[in-house]
């Protein structure tokens, strides 16, 4: 199937497919993982806006909006939230109704035995603290998650506690009580990975590269579980979700947060309760070119691959004519494109237009300068890894898209309107503005 994304477009026109990824998916933040020329992650919908499913139809019509990054798993937030209409209902901490406690087991596809061995670990250890009803466990493709209903803790309890915080210590006692149990030489991880921005596959998602569907069933299926369950042209999958015991985890949450402490105590305060940092961490102009450049043809063509390939190429064009001191040598106009093509074959190249401004592209369809490419792959290397050093990239290219959508498209077609007007008020400020987590750049 990885090699056909025709069948993987046929395994989600599947109705009880469609179904299941709404029901489990649906006030949670979503996320898709496409597989088009490398891993792309996708959590803003086009607009910029959290990505989330509000009907049935909400399935095909992510699939189809990101079709050039060939989606294939879709996953959720451990969080449930009351709003999602905007990035900031994401920040504000009391909009989260519901966090999904979830265990990550980690493992070989071919050592699943194992895997399930480690699993009825978790299940008999929460059987001892009374939770039972509410447990259910996902197939995940190489390993496996169990997971306790959300709403097994009771509305009185979360007037009290704040349930990422419940569900990050109900996580971390249970490991603390079965390790001394797990085998030295196992190979199956078990990791608490409860956070505030943590996503988890959607139950009858595929996997990223493996064909398998990830299945749901209750604890009392363990023993006969087989890998052929997920098969996705023949899945043998349980709703079991949605069979929980109101109120059932509360003494074993109570515990749990007097034992371990909860998530925010771990993780510090929120950024909306930091001070105000005296020195805030800024990337080079390069970087921030390359960004907001990716940004600008992203928002024009829609394109993520063929935007991180001119983000690159932009920058480098513009560093470059910055260090010689002198205006750079542009590509062709359209007339003299159409010029080119009377000269012998080896001699034309093909050019990118972006509203008024060029570049040449490679033979692959990549943006290059003399003869180097800029692949979305060196965008990676070159980019990506030095923001996420500061902050988190996503985080810089959502607001980059959030600033990029202020101006009117003629501005983003014309190059220099983009550059005097778009990159150089906050060449030397964008991160600080990401920092603030505000929705408007300052303009320094």
């Amino acid at each position: 199937m990885e090699n056909n994304y025709s069948r993987v477009l046929e395994y989600y026109s599947n109705p009880i497919v469609i179904e299941e990824l709404f029901n489990y998916g649906r006030e949670r933040w979503i996320a898709v993982e496409g597989v088009s020329k490398g891993r792309v992650f996708i959590r803003y919908d086009r607009g910029g806006t959290p990505l989330k499913f509000q009907g049935l139809n909400d399935v095909k019509r992510v699939l189809k909006a990101f079709w050039f990054a060939k989606p294939r798993s879709f996953y959720g937030s451990v969080n449930k939230y009351s709003r999602l209409s905007e990035v900031g209902d994401l920040e504000d901490i009391s909009n989260i109704k519901y966090s999904t406690p979830t265990w990550d087991v980690d493992n070989e596809v071919d050592r699943w035995l194992e895997t399930i061995k480690v699993c009825r670990f978790i299940v008999d250890e929460l059987e001892k603290e009374k939770v039972v009803k509410s447990v259910y466990l996902k197939w995940s493709g190489r390993g496996c998650h169990i997971h306790v209903c959300e709403e097994a803790l009771s509305e009185d309890f979360l007037k009290k506690h704040h349930p990422l915080d419940a569900a990050f210590a109900i996580v971390e006692y249970i490991i603390r009580k079965i390790k001394p149990k797990l085998e030295p030489n196992s190979s199956a991880k078990i990791e608490n990975k409860i956070d505030l921005k943590r996503v988890f596959t959607l139950p009858l998602s595929l996997h990223r590269q493996l064909d398998y569907s990830c299945v749901c069933f209750k604890p009392d299926d363990m023993e006969s579980f087989d890998l052929s369950w997920a098969n996705p042209k023949n899945f043998q999958h349980k709703p079991a979700y949605l069979y929980f015991e109101k109120g059932e985890a509360d003494e074993l949450a109570e515990k749990a947060l007097s034992e371990v402490g909860g998530y925010f105590k771990r993780a510090g305060p929120m950024p909306s309760e930091k001070s105000e940092r005296k020195e805030t961490p800024e990337l080079g102009r390069f970087q921030v070119m390359a960004l907001l450049q990716a940004a600008r043809c992203f928002l024009l063509t829609g394109d993520v691959e063929k935007s991180k390939s001119f983000g690159l190429n932009r920058a480098i064009f513009y560093a470059w004519a910055k260090h010689r001191g002198v205006e750079a040598k542009k590509p062709p106009s359209r007339r003299e494109a159409a010029k080119l093509r009377e000269k012998p074959v080896e001699e034309e190249k093909k050019v990118f237009y972006l509203g008024n401004e060029a570049a040449y592209l490679s033979d692959d369809g990549w943006l290059t300068i003399g003869n180097m490419r800029q692949t979305p792959q060196d965008y990676d290397n070159q980019i990506v890894r030095r923001i996420n050093e500061v902050i988190p990239y996503e985080e810089a290219w959502r607001t980059a898209i959030e600033y990029l959508k202020k101006f009117p498209k003629d501005i983003l077609l014309d190059q220099q309107k983009f550059f005097n007007q778009v990159y150089k008020p906050v060449r030397d400020s964008f991160i600080k503005a990401v920092y603030q987590k505000e929705s408007k750049l300052k303009l320094s």
